[in-house]
């Protein structure tokens, strides 16, 4: 069969590639640091059951759940959403800055198609989430790292990424506990990342906010979009991490009703609207209980469980290694002596019963190459300590072939 000339550019998800090899192992002893999952005993089961038993005892809720519904989604489920996020991140939303999105994969996907021109720049972090750009790639954009510190990207050095590439139509960031990385942009680097791009009014900023709410230290900072006041951010939301993944209900908002009226175009085409079922369940579990109250019982766990991964780093991995704390979200990154390789180590770790993910799949130039990713959302407490013990075997067993 002859394939369209896009598919040469195409690739596969890192991750998920990840997950297949260790699905192959089949292997129950394993112990998974590798995923971005949240942990399915901490979804709200109880309720959801609840909620999907109103549906099925009214005879026209149930219909409605069945049927075909808006492209645009479910006006109830959208009206709640913006109310939740007027109060809760401080935006300014209405009915026409909003579309329902089948995760924010979906999102990313549409946003790029409505902005994107074949062969543009977009700028992102680095390290970054870059499986969720490979929704761009049919579009053979040239992706350029921007170097990062522990506040997150570099003013300087994105002003100067942005000069060189005079073409960038996106840049692509993740504010709030950032994946790979778990970092979160304090107010004041938000402030200085909005003021140099009211200098570039063509570029627009994709951010992406799958983890914001599971905040476990510090105070709130408003997401990029709450400061926004030239309507040059586009933001994704998810119930992914907060609810269920399962479920596949995000949203795209944006000042500009023109992007969303087009992207609500381009998605009739795709699969004409977002699971309906899907859509009603979470709206009547939303209008049944508080969504914000089980947020903070998950951001309670996953502290908890972050912290004690922590503990055990500290204690037990060689000097050498070092890894970010984060105040949230799922993930942490660590780094290695510059000669070790992660991905070629991977091997020897899944033998060692434990998995990760390497960091050079999160680097748009291939590097990080001693660096990986771990979740700490997944597994209980005892798991991630023995996971730690594992891990750090295999690092001590890595500097030992050096000596």
């Amino acid at each position: 069969m002859q394939l369209a000339e896009r598919m040469k550019v195409i690739r596969g998800s890192v991750i998920r590639d990840v997950a297949v090899e260790i699905a192959n192992r089949d292997n129950p002893n394993l112990i998974k640091l590798s995923g971005g999952l949240p942990d399915e005993k901490f979804f709200p089961m109880k309720e959801l059951e609840e909620a999907a038993k109103k549906i099925f005892a009214d005879e026209a809720l149930f219909g409605e759940a069945l049927q075909y519904g808006l492209t645009k989604g479910d006006t109830e489920l959208i009206n709640l959403i913006i109310e939740r996020l007027n109060r809760n991140e401080g935006m300014n939303i209405t009915f026409d800055n909003i579309i329902i999105c089948t995760g924010c994969q979906q999102g990313i996907s549409m946003t790029c198609t409505a902005l994107l021109n074949d062969g543009q720049t977009i700028l992102i972090e680095k390290p970054s989430y870059l499986d969720g750009l490979n929704a761009a790639l049919p579009y053979s954009p040239n992706i350029v790292g921007v170097e990062t510190d522990e506040y997150g990207i570099r003013i300087d050095k994105l002003e100067e990424a942005l000069n060189e590439h005079p073409d960038t139509r996106l840049i692509y960031v993740i504010p709030n506990f950032q994946n790979p990385t778990g970092k979160a942009w304090p107010l004041e680097r938000r402030k200085e990342f909005l003021e140099l791009l009211k200098k570039y009014p063509q570029v627009n900023v994709l951010e992406d906010n799958p983890y914001g709410e599971i905040r476990f230290r510090g105070e709130h900072v408003p997401c990029l979009k709450a400061l926004d006041t030239t309507g040059q951010v586009v933001y994704l939301g998810s119930f992914s991490k907060i609810m269920a993944p399962g479920l596949r209900i995000a949203y795209i908002v944006s000042d500009s009703k023109e992007l969303i009226d087009r992207i609500e175009e381009i998605k009739e085409g795709l699969d004409l609207q977002c699971n309906q079922f899907s859509q009603v369940h979470v709206r009547e579990y939303m209008k049944m209980y508080d969504l914000d109250e089980h947020v903070k019982k998950l951001c309670g766990v996953y502290k908890e469980r972050c912290d004690a991964l922590i503990e055990m780093m500290e204690n037990e991995f060689p000097v050498g290694v070092t890894f970010t704390i984060p105040d949230g979200g799922l993930f942490l990154y660590v780094t290695c002596p510059e000669d070790f390789d992660t991905g070629k180590m991977l091997k020897d770790a899944l033998d060692a019963e434990v998995s990760y993910i390497p960091g050079a799949s999160f680097n748009a130039d291939g590097s990080g190459k001693n660096t990986m990713r771990l979740n700490f959302s997944a597994n209980d407490i005892p798991a991630l300590k023995e996971g730690i013990r594992r891990l750090a075997g295999v690092f001590k067993a890595e500097m030992a072939k050096r000596q």
